[in-house]
């Protein structure tokens, strides 16, 4: 029988202030964001004991509420009960004032987020297609000169070459630009002549400046920067040209002043900062691989729990761009697994029957869903040795992928039915940090965690 999320829906809309609080509501794979006008009139404590609610946060200048694998139900209710005008479901231009200003690391959090969460369905997807190609040409299933592999592998391969263009939209829904005029100015950085002139290396100009091009396929800043200075381009045209031409003169002023100037000054700049991320992130990985490994995958669950993990996900963009792979992320690869391995010890030990009922789809769900937040925030963090635990499980997992160079090649999710693409793309030492990260979260938890879970009320 489906469940009905009406009164979840309207018990969280009217604890948050009401709907006349609500700037914009978005979600992403287990959380309801809220943007709140003001975050003191949403009542934390309420909100906390709602049945269905995991828990609530205050993060990267967002009203997080963890729902878990009902979220899109829940946003779904939300949106069609009552009045919901004032909530939408892509962040605009319009967003209010709040009383504080907040801080740049929480505005980076949630520009980061807004920007690459909406395609991050899409995106693990084709990575996970173009991890399973390994796979079947590596075994021999799929011959790579037949049409039927060209075919999958340009499903694969399309939105990290195109990337620019997802990126295009979703920059210039957050920043407040035409998403459309976005998504022009990405086409043109990805169209067939300009990557021919970047490959063959010859001195262009516009009108008599030199161009300096770069790769615009598959590139992160470049795109993002543009998106941002089109949006202030867009306002100062709207201050000058009358509301009646600005559907015409607007536009054409973007194509021939923000392309331009993306290409001779954004372009270069973004990719001389794009040479440094990536170079950065190696040269810390390469100093002390088995050190980095560890610490990176250990606190990755804390990560999760505060939602800053979102801000490795232009770095780890950035390095498929600059560097063809990512060595980053493959830290984490055991992560999942030790954090359902801890909540299935801990569904077998209690004998507190509301604990096993929260702990069995928990586990379920980190194990084949890739998500791991209904297991954080409804098992591990009751407890303090269960997630110590998991952070050390994982660190021991991720110091082995870091000391053995671990990388892959697309963005892929991490869950019991991807591992032999896993395999293919990760290699071995991906499978020895899963098989490590599983085997002693759950001996660890199952031997020493008893009293600690059956105390739980």
């Amino acid at each position: 029988m489906k469940k009905d999320y009406n009164k979840l829906a309207k018990d969280i809309v009217a604890n948050i202030g009401g709907e006349e609080n609500v700037i914009s509501l978005t979600h992403c794979i287990t959380r309801l964001r809220f943007k709140l006008k003001d975050e003191e009139k949403a009542n934390k404590d309420v909100l906390s004991e709602l049945n269905g609610v995991l828990k609530v946060l205050q993060s990267g200048g967002q009203y997080q509420i963890v729902i878990g694998n009902d979220v899109t139900d829940v946003f779904n209710a939300i949106m069609n009960n009552g009045d919901t005008q004032v909530i939408e479901e892509v962040e605009g231009n319009k967003e209010e004032n709040t009383t504080e200003k907040r801080k740049v690391s929480a505005v980076l959090i949630d520009i980061v987020s807004s920007i690459f969460m909406p395609f991050m369905g899409a995106f693990t997807g084709c990575g996970l297609l173009k991890g399973f190609l390994v796979l079947f040409t590596t075994i021999g299933v799929l011959n790579k000169d037949s049409s039927t592999y060209s075919l999958l592998y340009a499903a694969s391969d399309s939105i990290f070459y195109f990337l620019p263009i997802f990126l295009a939209y979703t920059a210039g829904k957050k920043f407040g630009a035409k998403p459309f005029m976005s998504m022009v100015i990405a086409c043109t950085m990805v169209y067939p002549s300009i990557g021919t002139m970047f490959s063959s290396k010859e001195a262009i100009s516009f009108i008599g400046i030199p161009v300096q091009l770069i790769r615009y396929t598959s590139s992160v800043l470049p795109i993002i920067v543009a998106c941002f200075f089109q949006a202030k381009f867009e306002k100062l045209c709207d201050k000058f040209i009358p509301k009646l031409l600005r559907g015409i003169f607007t536009p054409l002023l973007v194509l021939i002043v923000v392309i331009p100037i993306s290409f001779i000054v954004i372009g270069p700049i973004t990719g001389a900062v794009g040479d440094i991320l990536a170079d950065g992130t190696q040269v810390l990985l390469n100093f002390a691989p088995a050190i980095a490994g560890f610490l990176f995958a250990a606190l990755w669950p804390v990560m999760i729990i505060f939602g800053v993990h979102w801000a490795f996900i232009p770095i780890v963009m950035n390095n498929y761009a600059v560097l063809g792979y990512d060595n980053l992320l493959p830290l984490t690869v055991g992560c999942n697994f030790g954090i359902a391995a801890a909540c299935f010890a801990i569904f077998l030990k209690t004998h507190n029957k509301e604990l096993k009922e929260t702990a069995a789809p928990a586990t379920i769900s980190a194990l084949i869903g890739g998500v791991t937040e209904p297991a954080i925030y409804g098992v591990l963090l009751k407890f303090k040795l269960p997630f110590i635990i998991v952070c050390i499980a994982n660190g021991i997992g991720g110091a082995i992928c870091g000391f053995f160079h671990v990388t892959r090649t697309a963005q892929m999710t991490v869950n019991v039915l991807t591992l032999p693409a896993v395999y293919a793309m990760y290699g071995q030492w991906a499978i020895v940090s899963v098989a490590i990260s599983t085997i002693v979260s759950f001996a660890l938890v199952f031997m020493f965690v008893n009293k600690e879970i059956n105390k739980e009320k």
